[in-house]
Formats: structure tokens, sequence, C-alpha cells
């Protein structure tokens, strides 16, 4: 537990910044100035969580979730065919208080997929046209929900997330919106 000592909800979110502002510099530098926080901030956190991730010290899987972000605030059981999941999720007080980070997590405790989604009691927001979604308005979710017809891209980069409508790829950070980019 050592290696994950002073990291919290806090730099969780910080660390969620990073690849965020590979899209949206402008929204990413508000969002540490807002969290009273400094780029440096943002990127130290970031360097840490991935230290983290590929430490032999540091717990893994759940245990590594459990010991930065707490005990899961929800924690719901999901099927997806015959495979039983478990998904945890944590509220992240601060850039988004409707967003949950969920964790899905299998056998071992060991986690499959990581994201932001929508809180269970938050609404969805109206997106009634693809083309004029504002960044960080929206998660792979709420779109699925919104544009079931929309089809799902898993891209390379393990933090991002692409769903295709027509010519619009629209691609998202550890699941929430960032950008559209038309074919």
């Amino acid at each position: 537990m050592d290696a994950v000592h002073g990291f919290a909800r806090r730099e969780f979110q910080l660390m969620l910044l990073r690849r965020m502002a590979d899209f949206q510099p402008d929204l990413v530098e508000a969002a540490y100035t807002e969290m009273g926080a400094m780029k440096a901030d943002y990127m130290r956190a970031h360097n840490r969580w991935q230290s983290m991730l590929r430490s032999r010290r540091a717990p893994s899987g759940l245990a590594l979730y459990r010991a930065a972000l707490g005990p899961p605030d929800d924690e719901t059981p999901r099927r997806f065919g015959d495979v039983a999941l478990r998904a945890c999720a944590w509220a992240l007080p601060g850039l988004w208080p409707d967003l949950r980070w969920e964790a899905l997590v299998g056998a071992a405790d060991v986690v499959v997929h990581a994201w932001l989604v929508r809180a269970t009691d938050a609404p969805l927001p109206p997106l009634p046209d693809l083309n004029g979604v504002a960044p960080w308005s929206c998660v792979v979710g709420d779109v699925l929900a919104r544009h079931p017809d929309v089809e799902q891209v898993d891209p390379v980069v393990p933090s991002q997330w692409r769903l295709v409508s027509g010519p619009l790829q629209l691609i998202f950070v550890h699941g929430l919106y960032q950008a559209v980019r038309r074919d």
C-alpha cells in the first residue's frame, strides 16, 4: 500500500486529465486550475499512476483502485453473454459530479475495462445532433443511449474509444467525449 500512499480521488482526476490534454488543452487547463493545481501536478499524477500500474510493489487490478479511491461507492453484477463481471463505481467530486469512474472486474479481481460513465441518478444530456456535441458534455453510454445506430470502434490507444456515425468519428478519452473528426 505504500506505493499508493497519498494518491486519492483528487490525484486520480488530475491523472485522467493528461490524455484529455491531447484533445482539449484549454478545458484541461481550466480544470486543473479549478482544482487548485498546476500542469506539473497533473503530469506528476499521471506519471505516478503509470508507475503504480507497472510496479511490482503496488497492488494490481481492483486492489489498486481500492487503494487509490477507497471502497467503491457502488458495486453491481453485470453479465456480458456468459461472462459474469462486477461493475465497481466511484464518484469523482469536483470536475465531474454527474459521472462515475467505473471498473468492470472479472475473476481474481482483474480489471477488464475502466472509464467514466454517467451516474445512474443523473439525467442523460440532450444529444440531438452529433455534429454539435460539446467537448466533455457526454460519455460513451450517453451517445449509445440517444443514438443506438452508432458503431463502436475499439481504438489502438487504450485510454481512447471511438464511435462512428456516417462520416463522423467521435473521440472519447477515458469514456468522456473530446472531439469529432469527419472522414
